[in-house]
């Protein structure tokens, strides 16, 4: 079956680290106006190894100190600092990450809060105009309705002052005649 990557089967034909570089600065090489890619590793925490299930080096209560004692207990103090580390660093990315959280929800909340005032102000805006629109539809029919009535108000007016000047009209003309 054959395999459809060469550079990876180049990579496998490599007897070790050093054949392995040797190969890719080769390529590299070849290719120079192409960029090199260069691998960024995120450091990561990596819980220290578990300490041994059986511990061979105990020393008893009647023994001295030995010339390997110290080596011993430099490797243990160290792999104890190694261990306390490791809980300290676990113990600030949590912090970290709560105090993240926190504020994204502090921030969450602010623009939640902001958005239903907006939201609000903009339902209140649109009731206004919605109550405005039908004002004036309606006040226009009114309006109309109101012309209507002015012109037959206004005709009734005039009728009744053109009866009045007839019959101030007339009155004086009967004040002559009666004279």
């Amino acid at each position: 079956m054959p395999r459809d990557d060469p550079i990876l089967e180049e990579e496998r034909k490599a007897t070790s680290a050093y054949d392995l570089v040797r190969m890719r600065l080769n390529r590299l090489e070849q290719n120079i106006h192409k960029p090199a890619p260069i691998p960024t590793r995120k450091e990561q925490l990596r819980p220290p190894k578990p300490p041994p299930e059986f511990v061979r080096n105990v020393v008893g209560s009647s023994a001295a100190a030995g010339s390997a004692e110290f080596h011993i207990y430099r490797n243990n103090r160290r792999k104890e600092q190694n261990r306390l580390d490791y809980i300290a660093a676990v113990a600030k990315k949590e912090d970290l990450d709560d105090e993240f959280k926190r504020q994204k929800e502090k921030i969450e909340r602010e623009e939640e809060e902001k958005t239903a005032k907006r939201r609000a102000k903009r339902q209140k805006r649109k009731s206004k105009r919605a109550k405005k629109a039908k004002k004036e539809s309606s006040s226009e029919e009114e309006s109309d309705e109101d012309e209507d009535e002015e012109e037959e108000e206004s005709e009734a007016v005039s009728v009744e002052k053109l009866e009045k000047d007839a019959d101030s009209d007339a009155e004086p003309e009967k004040a002559e005649e009666d004279q």
